[in-house]
Order: C-alpha cells, then sequence, then structure tokens
C-alpha cells in the first residue's frame, strides 16, 4: 500500500509538473527556473525509484541523449580557454536547460504515460491556451490602463517590454509563443469539440502576431501555413485556391493599411536596395559585419564563452554606427562561432539536421518546430535568452523522444 501511494504521487507529480512545462507563458519570469528544476528533481526521482525496463533499445535512446546534448556539452568545454570565465558561468548557468531537458526526457523514458499521444494532446492545449490567456490578459489590462488608444498598434511592441512587470517579454518571444501556439493548433482543430474554441483563438492570436509586428515570425508562419496549405492532400484543390487568395488579400491589406508591419517591410525593402539608412536591418548587417571581422582571428575555436560576446562589445566600440551601444550578435549561428569556432558550430549544425531526420519521420508539426527556430536563429540569439532556451529545448527534446519511445525513429 505503501509502496503503491510512493509510486502513484510521483508518477502524478511528474505529469503535474511535465504539463506545467507547457503554462510557462502564464508564469512570471522569476517563477519559470523553478519550475523546469522542480520537473528536473523528479525525472532523477523518478529514475531512482522505478523500474528502468523499457521495450527500446538502447543504443536509440542513448544516441538521441548524447545529440542533444552536444550543443550545451560543446559550450561547456570552452570554459577551459575563456577570458571571462566568471561571466562565462553565468552565461552556462542560463543555458542548463540545454543539457537539463535532453537529461530529464532520458531518464523518464520508462514513464508510461508521459509519451503518449493522450499526454501529447493534452500539453499542447495547454501552451495553446496559456499562450491565449496571456494574451488576451495583456490587452484586458492595457486596456483599463487606458493604452488603448489609436497609437496602440505602434505602443504595443513597446508596452509589453516595458508594462507589465514580471510579465515584460520582448515581441520576438512573445512572437515565439504565438507562432508555436498557432502550429499546435493545426492538429488541435482536428478534435472536433476544440473545433469552435481553436477557429477564435487563432483569429485572436493572428491579431496578436500582428501587433507584435515580427517580419520574421509573421514571413516563417506565412511560408509553414503555405506549406501545410499545398502538400496537405486532405485539403481539395477549391478550398487551397480561396485560402491562397483569402492569404494574399488579407497580406496585402496588412502590408497597406498598418503602419508599423508595413514600415518594417519597407525597411527590409530599403535594405535589399542598398539604403544605408539608420534601420533594424542595416543594424544586423553591421553587427554580423563586426561578427565575421572577430572570426578570423580565432575560427577554429572561438573565443570560449562569455569572452566571444565581450570581444564583440569592444569591437563595437571602435564602430561609430553603434554610438557606444552593445549589441550581441543577433544570430545564434555567429554566436556559436564567436563562442565555440567553426568546430562547435559544426557540431551544433549536427545535432540539428540529426533531429531533422527525426523530424521527417515523426510529423509535420514536429518538422515545422524545428525549422521555425531554425530560422529565427538566423536574426536572433534565441539560446541566450531564458524564454528562448527554454522553448527551444523542451519543445526540440520532447518531441524527439516521443518518437524515439514511440518507435518512430530508424
Amino acid at each position: 500500500m505503501v509502496k503503491y501511494f510512493k509510486n502513484n504521487f510521483l508518477e502524478s507529480s511528474i505529469k503535474i509538473l511535465f504539463l506545467n512545462l507547457f503554462l510557462l507563458p502564464i508564469y512570471p519570469d522569476n517563477f519559470k527556473p523553478t519550475v523546469v528544476g522542480l520537473f528536473c528533481l523528479f525525472s532523477i526521482l523518478f529514475f531512482i525509484i522505478k523500474d528502468l525496463s523499457f521495450k527500446v533499445e538502447k543504443k536509440k535512446i542513448i544516441h538521441l541523449l548524447i545529440i542533444n546534448s552536444l550543443p550545451f556539452l560543446v559550450i561547456l568545454i570552452t570554459l577551459f580557454y575563456t577570458d571571462n570565465i566568471n561571466y562565462g558561468l553565468v552565461l552556462l548557468f542560463r543555458i542548463l536547460p540545454l543539457i537539463l531537458f535532453p537529461l530529464a526526457f532520458y531518464l523518464l523514458k520508462s514513464n508510461k504515460i508521459l509519451f503518449t499521444n493522450k499526454i501529447l494532446t493534452l500539453a499542447k492545449l495547454f501552451f495553446y491556451f496559456s499562450v491565449l490567456f496571456l494574451f488576451i490578459s495583456i490587452c484586458i489590462y492595457f486596456f483599463f490602463k487606458g493604452f488603448v488608444t489609436k497609437n496602440f498598434f505602434l505602443n504595443y511592441s513597446y508596452r509589453i517590454i516595458y508594462q507589465i512587470g514580471y510579465y515584460s517579454i520582448h515581441p520576438i518571444y512573445a512572437s515565439i509563443y504565438t507562432s508555436i501556439a498557432l502550429l499546435f493548433s493545426i492538429s488541435l482543430f482536428k478534435i472536433k469539440k476544440y473545433k469552435l474554441f481553436i477557429l477564435v483563438g487563432n483569429i485572436l492570436l493572428i491579431i496578436n502576431l500582428l501587433l507584435l509586428s515580427r517580419k520574421s515570425a509573421i514571413f516563417m508562419m506565412t511560408v509553414i501555413f503555405l506549406v501545410y496549405l499545398i502538400y496537405n492532400h486532405k485539403i481539395n484543390f477549391k478550398t487551397k485556391i480561396i485560402a491562397f487568395i483569402c492569404l494574399i488579400t488579407i497580406g496585402f491589406s496588412i502590408y497597406k493599411f498598418v503602419p508599423d508591419i508595413s514600415n518594417r517591410f519597407k525597411d527590409l525593402v530599403g535594405f535589399m536596395q542598398k539604403d544605408n539608412h539608420k534601420s533594424s536591418s542595416n543594424l544586423r548587417l553591421n553587427i554580423y559585419k563586426t561578427s565575421v571581422s572577430l572570426l578570423k582571428e580565432k575560427p577554429l575555436f572561438g573565443y570560449g564563452i562569455g569572452s566571444g560576446e565581450e570581444v564583440l562589445f569592444q569591437k563595437e566600440k571602435l564602430n561609430n554606427y553603434f554610438k557606444g551601444k552593445h549589441y550581441n550578435s543577433h544570430n545564434q549561428y555567429l554566436a556559436y562561432l564567436l563562442n565555440t569556432g567553426v568546430f562547435g558550430l559544426l557540431v551544433f549544425l549536427f545535432s540539428i539536421f540529426k533531429n531533422i531526420k527525426l523530424a521527417f519521420l515523426n510529423s509535420f508539426e514536429h518538422l515545422s518546430l524545428l525549422f521555425f527556430f531554425m530560422f529565427l536563429m538566423f536574426i536572433e540569439n534565441i539560446l541566450d535568452r531564458q524564454n528562448g532556451v527554454i522553448m527551444f529545448s523542451l519543445f526540440i527534446n520532447y518531441f524527439a523522444f516521443f518518437a524515439v519511445l514511440n518507435s518512430k525513429y530508424e
């Protein structure tokens, strides 16, 4: 009886903590590491207490653990040669989810509940409605604060950064939440009892994505939608044409009549036409040029974690374009090059491409998540911020272990 109680308590606790990971959007930033830490702690307890027999060849699951731990391990090695070990340790602590999630899911590989379609669907529902609840709550809060004015579209991104306390979030990470929720809605819409909720919810989420005005997220979600529309054989040709025309019409209308979005895309057009005015695109170009110039000095193994960012800041001081401000590389691949060199970047890409191979065998949803993150890494250091690294590591690892443990991996 006591043994049954202990086992039941342990498995129930793991299930609750796991589902809470998908509620992270509604938790304040200072509480998110606690949720992750508790989940990892209980995964260790499960590994110690429970019988670990499971009908999966050990090589497959151990191989996945190693592959998905590589992005963290290669950075860990750079501590041996960084010139700024104190800052390096701070950054290393920030990216701990890169090792915690693959290890936790490996330790939970014999859990009979965690890697089932039922819990996966429930987890996606938790995430979808938590994102929806978060942004509806923010809009209600802004309304009662008197922030909903004729300039609301222009001010929304600014306000979610500075005016909601512990819930403050950069627009690009708010866009990540929204985009992932929209990706999950594709499979959730197939559940009959949720269809109306998902339909209404998607309208609100798309409005939120437009309010955030991140052209990278808008572009990527449009591409994913079009790919899904074109290659889904269950959707008839007439429906595809209507959907495509609607998408073009809505897109043109938004570009024409929504100033914040049209200005951002005009900025991109100006950049492509080599217009050298001050803009976010030109800023990134100057950051990339500065980063590349540093890579020539230590191309093979980089500067080490902590030093990579520091030498970039020092180099930026010498460039009048930055006016004394500090910017990170705004490109995850460049960040890996600065910290770990060509060797580290190749290891990171090896891990990513192994996961792509796995995703092809698993689902469109899994593959879309991977390509979404890969694309964002070209314009943001998403693994350098808490919200980015947690979301990336949680989803990439859970979907990968789910695929392996359900015999979809060869």
